[in-house]
């Protein structure tokens, strides 16, 4: 069913090429301005052009820090002529320069020319920092609102991120965290420095002794310009208005991060235009587009440009750091799986392959979509319905840090992707009715899978959902996995027929284990929430879901109650999905209680093992705040995203 297109790529895509063509982005996207982020995307095109692929384009949104694409707003351009941070007291040192490692300058900032005594500041609102340079130990996104507040416009931090059993700071003593979006929103106004935890280990030994004063010299500028997506083409033989997506993203600095994800997509590029060409694969029947831009905001970008274009994709696979070492960056491949109001097969079929294929060179497991961090999962939205799983060694080592370099990928590793994305890739456009039959029984072996572990969970007295939630939710998710089908062209009566298999699964499992389920309880909520809650009736307002946070007109003082309530009860986790079940039809009570075992879910995914809050996963899902849901659907009603 796949196996022929394994073996034809096996010994045609070289880990070799692909690390080069990643060393060839990392050359460039390194110093990580928009200048060679525009190099970058011209460079991949130029490569695309010669390969031989068709429609090949390079294509330039605007990058103001206002064109906003469904809530994912642009930003700024922003260039560095040269940063330097000088310790000045009580000797002189030269900590930082950012020609020799980049990372240490915090992405956004502004010129400066400033000396100051440096102290030590947690966040802390009630001090002075009047003619003082503040060095804290937190990340700077988390402490931009009260740097703003205290009218500070610079810092200097060594956080470089704890990832529970992959990383804590003196794994990486002379390395420094790459921040790329904790200045962004104030444009060039403000600026940071990054230090390594050995560098401000000894700062803070320094500080001890008596006053010590840090010189600060950038030279940069944040500007309205525009940065830059790249396309090609593999033309498909007879279903040529259906396209199978390969993406991956430009514009960071790292190896891994995501000069191996590029480095791969392009000699998958080559690597099957060579052998189409040669007679050694035939053209398969829908065209395969690779498509390279901006993570996140530039997806978004591309797909509400063309629509058109867009509803011709069927889905692919999204790569994005996949080539490190796993030795070396104490890496697990994480395939993060559809969302479940769009639970396509094409997730099973990902998951399926990354097992026969990757297995056991490299260890894989699949955990529940999280859009909030993993951005380029967000074309999944039904609303745009091409399912892009994404492959992700994350968390790594050496993410996110002046580590994370070429010297740390395997070409061993790059090849085992280039196989398993080619497959993939492969299958879709090819797939007929046979395929789409296979691809169901694969989809009901996932659906009997998750039956399963709700039964050893029942026995084990720790399933929260009642018998009847139980039976709507998995009945519901049989139909939806079903109904991806269609998309392949298969007939009604097949899909029919594929969701009363699933039902009749559910039914077994009711009939063996209904006494161990839980009974229904009523819900922790006023009178007048329950009946909102019943009444209302969202409707979508804009092609794309708003990403969580840079999306909402909110003051600082609206801002802060704002995260309060969404970290507080695990909304970040649920934010895209409240938006993604909204389809004009359903109430918020039974979107509530559809995000309620998707939130089940995500707690049971301890591999990535925090929210953007940094609130610990793993624990027992409960109930849903109605308040706190309420309170974040008018937000989202008031900022023009949804309608009732």
């Amino acid at each position: 069913m796949w196996q022929q297109f394994a073996q034809a790529v096996e010994g045609r895509f070289s880990g070799a090429r692909a690390l080069w063509q990643a060393c060839e982005q990392y050359r460039l996207e390194r110093w990580f301005t928009f200048a060679n982020f525009s190099r970058s995307a011209d460079r991949v095109a130029e490569q695309l052009a010669q390969f031989g692929l068709d429609d090949v384009c390079v294509e330039e949104f605007p990058a103001d820090g206002v064109t906003s694409w469904s809530g994912w707003t642009s930003f700024k351009a922003w260039e560095v002529e040269a940063a330097r941070l000088w310790l000045t007291s009580p000797q002189e040192e030269l900590l930082s320069d950012w020609s020799v490692v980049p990372q240490a300058l915090v992405m956004y900032s502004g010129p400066c020319a400033v000396e100051a005594e440096v102290v030590e500041w947690d966040g802390a609102l009630d001090v002075d920092l009047t003619g003082k340079l503040p060095f804290t130990r937190h990340r700077v996104n988390d402490v931009y609102a009260p740097l703003c507040q205290l009218g500070v416009p610079g810092i200097v931090s060594d956080f470089i991120g704890t990832l529970p059993g992959v990383r804590d700071p003196f794994d990486v003593p002379d390395e420094v965290r790459w921040e790329n979006s904790g200045l962004r929103p104030a444009k060039g106004r403000m600026w940071g420095f990054m230090l390594t935890p050995r560098q401000g280990q000894r700062l803070r030994e320094l500080m001890r002794d008596g006053p010590v004063r840090l010189r600060a010299e950038i030279r940069s500028e944040a500007y309205d310009g525009t940065f830059k997506s790249a396309t090609g083409v593999i033309q498909g033989a007879d279903l040529v208005d259906e396209e199978v997506l390969l993406s991956s993203h430009l514009y960071e600095p790292g190896g891994n991060d995501n000069a191996s994800g590029v480095g791969v997509g392009l000699e998958l590029a080559r690597c099957l235009q060579e052998a189409i060409h040669s007679g050694a694969l035939p053209r398969p029947r829908r065209s395969l587009r690779f498509l390279f831009n901006w993570e996140g905001n530039g997806l978004m970008a591309w797909f509400e440009r063309h629509r058109d274009e867009a509803r011709r994709i069927i889905g692919g696979l999204n790569l994005d750091e996949i080539g490190v070492d796993q030795g070396i960056g104490r890496s697990v491949t994480h395939l993060f799986m559809p969302p479940a109001a769009n639970p396509s097969v094409i997730g099973d079929l990902a998951l399926h392959l990354s097992e026969q294929i990757l297995l056991p060179k490299v260890r894989v497991r699949p955990v529940a979509d999280r859009a909030e961090i993993i951005n380029d999962t967000i074309t999944a939205d039904p609303s745009f319905d091409a399912v892009l799983p994404c492959l992700i060694q994350y968390p790594a080592k050496y993410y996110h840090t002046s580590g994370d370099t070429p010297d740390t990928l395997s070409p061993e590793v790059m090849g085992r992707f280039g196989v398993l994305a080619a497959t993939h890739l492969l299958t879709l456009a090819n797939a007929g009715p046979a395929e789409a039959e296979w691809l169901g029984r694969l989809a009901l072996q996932g659906l009997r899978r998750k039956l399963g572990e709700v039964e050893l969970r029942l026995m084990a007295g720790q399933w929260p959902f009642s018998a009847a939630r139980t039976r709507s939710w998995f009945v519901e998710q049989a139909q939806l996995k079903a109904a991806s089908l269609a998309r392949l062209g298969t007939p009604e009566a097949a899909v029919t027929a594929l969701a009363e298999e699933g039902q009749a699964a559910m039914d077994v499992l009711l009939s063996r284990e209904s006494p161990r389920f839980q009974p229904e309880r009523a819900r922790e909520a006023t009178p007048e929430q329950l009946e909102q809650a019943r009444s209302l009736v969202l409707r979508r307002l804009t092609p794309g879901a708003p990403k969580a946070w840079e999306s909402l007109a909110l003051t600082p003082a609206e801002e802060a109650t704002y995260l309060e309530v969404l970290f507080g009860n695990n909304l970040d986790l649920l934010f895209h999905r409240l938006v993604y079940w909204a389809d004009g039809r359903r109430t918020l009570l039974e979107i509530v209680e559809r995000l309620e075992f998707e939130l089940d879910e995500l707690l049971q995914d301890t591999a990535i093992a925090r929210t953007a809050s940094g609130s610990q996963i793993g624990g027992r899902a409960g109930e849903l705040s109605l308040g706190a849901v309420l309170y974040i659907v008018d937000l989202l009603v008031r900022n023009g995203y949804l309608a009732t």
